[in-house]
């Protein structure tokens, strides 16, 4: 987002920056002649996503705004026409969407949220609230951000420390640190933070200085092994974390030549630790983690064709020409394997993010799952409050075998005799204790009728989750069946309990048709 003195300006800058814009892709075109196919490669996608790439001036209308704007030289027209017949907002919000840029001059500033902004170019004097809420657009929370980032042209330092003063003062508050340390404050904190990360792994049992002198495969095992330490407890995973993210941040505001070699190259080795414990599976039925990083041999897991593991949406699982799908794992000769592993720490660690991946995606399918959730936080609660050989190993014979029952249930469905999981969701927010046979019948035939006519109802709506309106038409849908469906045990207050339930769930998974 570019915030612009005046109207004239934005509209001013925005055709500025198309001039360079274009420039610019030019200049990268040329580049790749002579280039490596790596680099061909890499470059082309930067090209594709600058091409794609829109913008946009986003202002307030005002009377005679035509002739004011051509006595600059500047047709507001096309302008005027995107933000009349386009919801820009929404685009903007979107992060997949290509609009990506954005020149205002007052306009969204404050009560637009847009969490996915990562960058506000500031070019227009700002003070108090306004100032504020304008670096707030920044600041957002979001997947990939660590922070946002503010250029700022006209010096609003000052601004900013009276503003945060005031606001603090107002919340009875001492008022926080310098948004603008000194850069001498800054570099000493690097290096206190360095040596505070490196003296935290040595009482772990990590040598730092090993790994930022290994080289080659050596280097390898060492990240890995800092990794491992530093997973050794959920207590030193955080710690080592937040000290690293501050670390990080702060490299990002000095300059290369400010830093010396030796300090970055302890930051570097760091990030590798850092990132290493950060791995992330694709997909929680893959986990090639077992053997890329931890020394797992593969004939003790089936490897399966990407073409032949396909979802019941027809999605493909496996986006990558090698993956293992957890589910084909004989856990039995990979609990003989686990005594053997050095790092077990570190495959603790990726076991508990593959278990809490495939866990999510179940509840969300099917919140009555909880009780699996429960028995998962309790092996884990256990494995952290011992902390020993004996404790690790007992683990991780417990997530595999709770893994096993994972897979048992994802089967369930099958056995109770329904065409797939959205069945059977829907069957257990309906039962309740005590019920005959006859009664159990009954429930399984209302799921599927219930089921279907609700996914008919949301098919025939616009953004049904949207309107009060298109959502009170949802709820008649079951209220209805319930009503004319449900065996007579249960009385008008669980048919208004039940109803709520089955709401609220079709209402969290069915946002659109």
């Amino acid at each position: 987002m570019f915030v612009c003195i005046n109207k004239v300006t934005a509209v001013r800058m925005y055709n500025l920056v198309q001039e360079y814009w274009i420039l610019k892709i030019k200049e990268i075109e040329d580049s790749l002649s002579g280039a490596t196919q790596q680099e061909y490669m890499e470059v082309s996608r930067k090209l594709e996503w600058m091409k794609k790439t829109e913008m946009a001036v986003i202002i307030s209308q005002e009377q005679n705004e035509l002739a004011t704007f051509e006595k600059w030289g500047l047709d507001i027209k096309p302008h005027r026409t995107k933000m009349e017949k386009r919801e820009m907002d929404k685009e903007f919000k979107d992060p997949d969407n290509p609009f990506r840029v954005v020149f205002v001059c007052a306009m969204w500033l404050t009560g637009f949220d847009v969490k996915c902004l990562s960058t506000i170019y500031l070019d227009k004097p700002l003070k108090a609230h306004t100032l504020m809420q304008t670096i707030a657009r920044a600041n957002r929370v979001y997947e990939g951000k660590i922070n946002g980032l503010i250029v700022d042209y006209v010096g609003v330092v000052k601004a900013l420390r009276k503003a945060l003063a005031d606001y603090t003062n107002t919340k009875g508050g001492t008022g926080p640190s310098d948004p603008a340390p000194d850069k001498t404050e800054l570099l000493s904190r690097i290096y206190k933070l360095l040596a505070e990360i490196a003296g935290f792994m040595e009482q772990q049992g990590f040598n730092l200085s090993k790994l930022v002198q290994a080289v080659d495969f050596e280097k390898l095992a060492l990240v890995q092994s800092g990794a491992n330490a530093m997973c050794v407890s959920e207590d030193v995973k955080k710690r080592f974390e937040v000290m690293a993210r501050e670390l990080f941040k702060l490299f990002k505001y000095v300059e290369k030549q400010e830093v010396s070699d030796h300090e970055r190259a302890y930051k570097n080795a760091i990030s590798a630790v850092y990132d290493q414990m950060q791995e992330k599976r694709k997909h929680s039925d893959n986990t090639d983690l077992m053997i890329q990083l931890h020394d797992i041999v593969s004939e003790y897991i089936t490897v399966i064709n990407p073409a032949d593991r396909v979802s019941e949406d027809g999605a493909n699982y496996l986006t990558e020409s090698r993956r293992f799908d957890i589910s084909h794992i004989d856990f039995e000769r990979l609990q003989q394997e686990f005594a053997r592993v050095k790092n077990k720490n570190l495959l603790m660690k990726d076991l508990e993010e593959v278990i809490n991946d495939r866990l999510d995606n179940m509840m969300r399918r099917n919140p009555m799952r909880i009780n699996y959730y429960e028995r998962y936080q309790t092996i884990i609660q256990e494995y952290n409050a011992e902390q020993d050989k004996a404790a690790i190993e007992k683990t991780f014979i417990d997530l595999t075998n709770f893994v096993n029952d994972l897979d048992e249930e994802e089967k369930r469905y099958v056995r109770e005799g329904f065409n797939n999981d959205e069945e059977l969701a829907m069957y257990d927010l309906l039962l309740k204790d005590s019920l005959t046979s006859v009664e159990i019948k009954k429930i399984k035939k209302l799921a599927k009728v219930l089921l279907e006519r609700i996914k008919g109802k949301i098919s025939e709506l616009d953004h049904w989750t949207e309107k009060e309106e298109t959502q009170a038409a949802v709820d008649v849908i079951i209220r209805d069946t319930l009503w004319s469906e449900l065996p007579e045990s249960y009385d008008d207050s669980l048919l208004n309990e039940y109803r709520r339930k089955i709401y609220e769930f079709v209402y969290s998974t069915y946002p659109a048709a």
